[in-house]
């Protein structure tokens, strides 16, 4: 008797540094894949909130795509349970032909590697080429250069991209690819990019099992979370992750619910997210103007605006905005390599709020 032989769903692991552009390299993948085919994404973000999952899901893509989003820290804490929890139930749900993986920017990739590469999903998963998406002039500072996870980002990395290449100069480009001739292992595709557009055909280069990382213990460094919480009973016996949803369903059905604060810090990060009832309108000039403050470094967030939905994105001077279709509520992320006050943050956000 004759068994069917599993065939494993070919995965990559996309990778990159806060700003770095990974959320718009997959929407454009996710644009151009093939007709019929059935992808899966599993975004990671390293606050509570989850920008990156809602700005996925609010893309008018055809059917066939299916996202999944673990807000909160890291894949890889607790022994891999959240990333394995995750994946199970996005394979379940999309029986998909590719998956695309997205950890947190400041996230280290060793430890999401070794839970796909484990015993469990040997059959599985056919892991294939890690990609990694950095900005160029990143690799000439020494706040970049110093910090574990970004260089062991590049280390694991089977093919390196140059994302947003047109605001590089041509020395930055220049010593970009000068970066990567110095590897023992060379790289299989070092490039630059425009837009987060590269072709598809890169996800099917097998990965290289030789690569390993230089600081294998640099995501040792612990998350702590605190939720203040408006309106609602904190149930102890439950875990954080399921009350975080919770809090986040209430918002978006609850008129009179109207905001929620959520803040995070670890790995040398410090982080703060808000929810806001669709019912809530900002000012758009005023919001834009906040978004643009320079002691922030790092902001993403959905806005319900006097001037229809909006994504604010910021990351150090680079900032865009675009319209979206409507969503189920608003919300922002910041992240700073620096403590912020955040009560302090919180006054200046709610003094956007629009009033006639």
């Amino acid at each position: 008797m004759m068994t069917t032989k599993i065939q494993a769903i070919p995965t990559n692991l996309i990778t990159g540094f806060l700003g770095s552009g990974k959320t718009t390299a997959i929407l454009n993948l996710l644009r151009t894949r093939p007709e019929n085919s059935r992808w899966a994404v599993l975004v990671n973000e390293f606050g509570d909130v989850g920008i990156d999952g809602a700005m996925l899901e609010k893309e008018q893509l055809n059917d066939g795509v299916f996202i999944k989003e673990v807000p909160g820290g890291c894949l890889c804490c607790a022994a891999g349970l959240p990333l394995q929890i995750a994946l199970n139930l996005l394979i379940k749900k999309a029986a998909p032909d590719r998956i695309l993986i997205e950890p947190t920017g400041v996230g280290h990739p060793k430890k999401v590697l070794d839970v796909l590469t484990g015993e469990f999903y040997q059959s599985v998963l056919d892991l294939k080429a890690t990609i990694c998406l950095v900005e160029a002039h990143k690799l000439t500072q020494a706040k970049y250069l110093d910090n574990e996870t970004f260089i062991d980002q590049l280390n694991i990395a089977d093919i390196v991209l140059a994302s947003k290449s047109d605001q590089a100069t041509e020395e930055e480009l220049k010593h970009f690819y000068q970066f990567f001739q110095s590897y023992d292992i060379p790289k299989d595709h070092v490039n630059s990019i425009e837009f987060g557009e590269f072709s598809a055909e890169l996800l099917d280069i097998e990965r290289n099992i030789q690569r390993c990382v230089t600081f294998p213990d640099a995501h040792s460094h612990s998350h702590s979370h605190q939720t203040h919480v408006h309106k609602t009973h904190v149930d102890k016996k439950r875990t954080e992750i399921e009350q975080i949803e919770e809090i986040q369903q209430e918002i978006s059905a609850d008129d009179d619910y109207s905001w929620q604060k959520f803040e995070n810090n670890g790995q040398g990060y410090y982080g703060c997210g808000w929810i806001f009832s669709h019912s809530i309108i900002f000012d758009e000039d005023k919001l834009e103007n906040f978004v643009k403050n320079d002691s922030f470094s790092r902001v993403k967030g959905i806005f319900h605006t006097n001037n229809n939905w909006l994504l604010f994105n910021r990351s150090e001077q680079d900032f865009t905005k675009e319209k979206l279709s409507q969503s189920a509520d608003s919300r922002i992320e910041i992240i700073e390599p620096d403590y912020h006050d955040w009560n302090l943050v919180e006054e200046q956000l709610l003094a956007c709020i629009y009033s006639n």
